[in-house]
């Protein structure tokens, strides 16, 4: 035995956790605590999207394994760098477009991030979350919009539901909009999918509207985030229900814009004329909420919300 247990009923989960530990075996003991204590349907969901994982990638889990040992090395390095100076390396979009963007690691970037969906506790939970609290929110035959849809899968979740109407995704990055065009052709999404290559900074179009607004790990990404946000809420109907996770004290090599606590999160979006309707603080493995801010530590920030007036 590993010591990694409970995954009895998720064999896609399983395979995936066997091939990260072939190529790294050293990580056990961190999937260890991950995987501890999960509820049932953080576990249901990490297998939902375990099994998609696969499809997307013709389980080459290989690949995606050295893609995510690649991201957690990358992630070590800004930890340090974090840890000795108190901010994140970058504080400008510039200084991160061209290098990670535009640059030849963005798809190994994006592949690594998905296996964390399954493989990180915090992850995991917000997804649970997505899944089972906020998707099932949404009014019916409603139109759904993610920013930086990255490797898909939440805009498949949304756009494969029966209730959903239409679903578009915008990203910055060129790389990344091919990698979700890809899963979207892969997983056999019937729901129209419009993809662009689109600044989340630029004002919206007159009379563009959506009842589902989704900006998930990106806020870290901007200068501005307030303005993000203020051209998101300009996008929402009267009905439609906005998603945000953007996690605190969480430094990567493109993470520009630092939030210390879950409060300043909050904060932020409240600012944006938004109305909190449900919140979830998710630490990462082997942390309880109350060390992770004790300490510093990452957390996941996830925040549904309504337009206020």
């Amino acid at each position: 035995m590993d010591g990694i247990t409970g995954l009895e009923s998720q064999p896609r989960t399983r395979a995936l956790i066997d091939a990260v530990l072939a190529v790294w075996p050293e990580h056990r003991a961190y999937l260890t605590k991950s995987f501890r204590a999960r509820s049932a349907s953080t576990v249901e969901a990490t297998e939902r999207t375990a099994k998609l994982l696969g499809r997307v990638q013709d389980d080459n889990l290989k690949t995606l394994s050295k893609a995510y040992r690649w991201v957690c090395d990358m992630l070590m390095a800004e930890e340090l760098h974090f840890r000795r100076n108190g901010s994140y390396r970058c504080s400008t979009f510039a200084e991160v477009n061209e290098a990670v963007y535009q640059g030849s690691d963005m798809r190994t970037y994006v592949q690594g991030l998905l296996v964390t969906q399954v493989l990180w506790a915090q992850h995991a939970r917000s997804m649970d979350f997505y899944l089972h609290k906020f998707l099932p929110s949404l009014p019916d035959q409603y139109r759904h919009l993610e920013v930086g849809p990255g490797h898909g899968i939440l805009i498949y979740y949304a756009a494969f539901a029966e209730r959903c109407a239409s679903a578009a995704g915008r990203d910055i990055s060129p790389v990344s909009v091919d990698v979700t065009r890809r899963c979207v052709r892969e997983l056999g999404i019937e729901t129209p999918v419009a993809l662009e290559v689109r600044d989340v900074m630029e004002p919206p179009s007159d009379g563009e509207r959506f009842d589902s607004i989704v900006i998930s790990e990106v806020l870290e990404h901007l200068e501005d985030p307030r303005g993000a946000l203020d051209n998101l809420r300009g996008l929402l109907t009267e009905r439609g229900r906005l998603y945000v996770n953007v996690p605190v004290n969480a430094p990567a090599v493109d993470h520009i814009y630092l939030l210390r606590s879950p409060e300043e999160a909050i904060a932020l979006v409240e600012s944006a004329g938004f109305v909190i309707e449900e919140t979830l603080f998710a630490p990462p493995a082997g942390y309880t909420l109350a060390r992770a801010r004790k300490l510093e530590a990452s957390i996941s920030v996830v925040i549904s919300a309504r337009r206020a007036g």
